[in-house]
């Protein structure tokens, strides 16, 4: 009888996870190496490889769900769902997602011979405890007949380089991860209950801009490794306090998105009383933006409970447009799916009892003298603009004024995803929302 292979929707070989993910679907072994397959999930904002060329094989990029933009050469391509575009040996190409919704593709290697290179990367991985860098990526792709089509050392220093990813180790069993992209004044870009995708843009906008942005990951959030010795939230922000201490970073812009920012709000609370405690000299956080922040009890406006609500109704109360971000949950990946699983679990532990406050924040934020900006999505169906506006009275401010409270329209729970440019120049300070 002629053997045949069926992958169903949870199964298949996961090579890499991540803000991209790959499911490795054919590795040539069933078509006598003459054709492999992989799926692809690309987060939102989030860019590819480095260009590069094959030299000994086609490539083929079928787009599934989303927008993928191709960069061949100096020309660029966006392929909507339904697209195929096909890369022959030789021609120079990377992809990036642009939009704001996971982008999945169907990727094909004719031959096979590529399907490896996935599992080099994962492999690189669990052995370095870290994701592998622009030039070990290059190293790698060598051996399968593949080279950059830039080298590092020749690019375009206008071009926005590629986030570096360390693991930094506070203790034994304790390790963040954190994306790092641009130079300039650090800020760190802290992700809440949707995950470190849901700020990538923000942090590549910023770095356009001129700044530093560092996102590390919620340990425990996308597979990353939890610990004993993190909790609840007041944990979390002791954790990324030791992170910019370990990294010998001062004068921080702190900002964070729904439950990041709640953990942007402790940071305050915890840099103002080292402020204190030793005349002043501490100076590691420099600054609070908090958006769309959960964290504080403000009667008459309860934080909407999302963990008793149905998938389907979820992004008309994210959402300003909900049409564009509404996920279907039968359609998503299965690795996808697991992940966003996991990571609603994660929060519950620490966010989650009682839900997504601490009934002790709000009269702490009144010690916080730093500038404090609290931007609030107007269409915002979990947390109120009356909400938010409570929570920016709450703070002293820097010269004791409470600090600086923006309503940014056409923008629900998460404005940094409905409108990025100018929730970027607000962070920065670089433009006023109305």
């Amino acid at each position: 009888m002629t053997r045949i292979s069926m992958v169903g929707p949870d199964e298949g070989e996961i090579a890499l996870t991540g803000p991209i993910q790959l499911r490795i679907l054919e590795d040539g072994s069933t078509t006598d190496h003459r054709l492999g397959l992989g799926e692809i999930v690309v987060a939102p904002h989030v860019a590819g490889p480095p260009q590069h060329r094959h030299a000994q094989h086609d490539e083929g990029f079928y787009v599934v769900r989303g927008t993928v933009r191709f960069t061949v050469g100096e020309d660029t391509y966006d392929a909507t769902a339904g697209s195929l575009v096909m890369v022959p040996p030789g021609a120079p190409h990377t992809f990036a997602n642009p939009g704001d919704e996971p982008a999945v593709i169907l990727n094909t290697f004719t031959p096979d011979l590529y399907v490896q290179y996935f599992r080099d990367l994962r492999d690189f991985a669990a052995k370095a405890g870290r994701p592998a860098n622009g030039p070990e990526i290059a190293q790698i792709m060598s051996v399968y007949h593949t080279e950059t089509a830039t080298t590092y050392a020749d690019a375009d220093p206008s071009t926005p380089a590629e986030p570096e990813i360390e693991d930094h180790r506070l203790d034994d069993d304790l390790v963040v991860r954190v994306e790092s992209r641009g130079s300039g004044r650090p800020v760190l870009v802290i992700h809440g209950g949707a995950g470190p995708a849901s700020v990538t843009g923000l942090a590549a906008a910023l770095a356009a801009r001129g700044a530093r942005a560092l996102t590390p990951i919620i340990p425990g959030f996308d597979g990353t490794p939890g610990s004993a010795r993190v909790r609840d939230v007041a944990d979390i922000a002791r954790v990324f306090r030791r992170l910019i201490e370990q990294l010998d970073l001062r004068d921080v812009l702190v900002v964070g998105n729904s439950v990041g920012g709640w953990i942007a709000a402790q940071m305050g609370v915890d840099e103002q009383a080292a402020r204190d405690s030793d005349g002043g000299s501490a100076h590691r956080v420099g600054g609070l933006v908090l958006l769309n922040a959960v964290g504080i009890a403000v009667d008459g406006h309860p934080i909407t409970d999302i963990s008793t609500r149905p998938p389907s109704q979820l992004a008309d109360l994210v959402f300003h447009n909900p049409d564009r971000f509404r996920l279907d949950p039968a359609s998503l990946p299965p690795g996808r799916l697991a992940a966003m699983t996991e990571n609603a679990a994660v929060l519950d532990r620490y966010a989650g009892h009682p839900y997504m406050h601490d009934p002790r924040l709000r009269a702490r934020l009144e010690s916080v003298r730093l500038p404090v900006q609290v931007a609030w999505g107007a269409s915002d169906g979990i947390v109120d603009v009356a909400y938010g506006r409570a929570y920016a009275a709450s703070f002293a401010g820097e010269h004791d004024e409470g600090a600086k409270f923006t309503v940014i329209r056409e923008a629900g729970h998460q404005p940094q995803l409905e409108q990025p440019d100018r929730t970027a120049d607000l962070v920065l300070g670089l433009g006023v929302t109305h």
